[in-house]
């Protein structure tokens, strides 16, 4: 996007923000959720689904409003709008709200759980949900924890073992939790806005990415890094949030209509990732890629380190261990 366009999108969208007019219509009652995915991506379905079903539920008394591919800007700023009211909801990265509540690093967790089947179970499950009463300490209402599928490593250059990896640099998702992971690696943690992932891999700027395999398709990736370890180290959710503000507003039988309404299309956003990952990975293969399965083990020493540092952080590690453990 030329800055001139991407500038242009932002001024209307903080407008869209700023100005009562443009933020709903006579006698409805807005809802502008914010998302960094493009329309395309399950995650901008799963609030545009929650939008028209509001919409449906309460007779066009809510009005939604998608801003999609961080038209508001980057999650951080998505965030300080929450807390400041000028944003009503959020599907957010439990990423970048790791860098701000340390519990949060739990979710990612190296292996704890094997496929999106899963990880499905476990954050619809009790020490998840217990998870989302820590977002009142940023002055927001968690409504549920989602999923953006498991994570891969794809590469310009095959490696059997994480001792091939050092010295390497992988395009991550910047929050701690994710760097601590790599730099035990002695792999060097590069951020790279998904957009510009492609070129970097083109030009060298970056040896690899740690990756879901919906990006790894639709961005094409398999183009400039055609080998593909399917290690599933971590699984990578979201979080859908409201506003503390907005939520103090809504009556008892409007939250439990917003809350039932998200429940129900984090189970379809689940849905589609239980039904599409086997289909993104036959796809991958179906373009010649080098494609290699790796347990544990493939990460040597990494795993026991990563748990050293984060177990005192994160205290539901323990918890959603032995709840992971007990799933059928």
């Amino acid at each position: 996007m030329k800055r001139r366009t991407f500038l242009k999108t932002t001024s209307l969208a903080a407008a869209a923000l700023a100005t009562p007019g443009l933020a709903r219509a006579a006698g409805s009652k807005a809802l502008r959720i914010g998302t960094i995915t493009p329309g395309s991506h399950f995650w901008t379905q799963t609030m545009d689904r929650v939008g028209k079903a509001m919409a449906e539920k309460s007779g066009g008394a809510f009005e939604a409003q998608i801003f999609p591919s961080g038209q508001l800007g980057n999650e951080a700023t998505m965030i300080q709008q929450l807390q400041a009211g000028g944003l009503d909801m959020g599907f957010l990265t439990v990423a970048e709200f790791s860098n701000r509540l340390d519990d949060m690093a739990a979710l990612f967790t190296p292996y704890l759980v094997p496929d999106v089947a899963k990880a499905s179970k476990l954050l619809t499950g009790p020490t998840a949900t217990g998870m989302l009463d820590q977002y009142k300490t940023l002055g927001m209402k968690g409504l549920g924890f989602g999923l953006g599928g498991m994570r891969h490593l794809i590469s310009r250059d095959p490696g059997l073992t994480s001792a091939d990896l050092a010295g390497r640099k992988y395009r991550i998702t910047p929050f701690a939790p994710l760097r601590d992971f790599y730099e035990l690696m002695d792999v060097a943690p590069t951020p790279v806005p998904l957009p510009g992932l492609f070129d970097a891999l083109a030009n060298g700027q970056v040896d690899g990415a740690d990756i879901d395999l919906e990006l790894a398709w639709k961005l094409k990736l398999y183009d400039q890094a055609p080998n593909l370890t399917i290690t599933s180290q971590m699984m990578f959710p979201v979080v859908a949030v409201v506003s503390g503000k907005y939520w103090a507003a809504l009556d008892g039988a409007e939250k439990e209509m917003l809350s039932q309404t998200v429940s129900e299309q984090i189970d379809w956003l689940f849905a589609q990732y239980i039904e599409f990952e086997p289909k993104w990975l036959n796809d991958l293969k179906g373009t010649g890629m080098n494609v290699s399965g790796a347990e544990p083990g493939f990460f040597g020493d990494t795993i026991p380190e990563w748990n050293a540092i984060w177990e005192p952080k994160a205290p539901s590690i323990s918890a959603l261990r032995a709840e992971a453990e007990a799933l059928a």
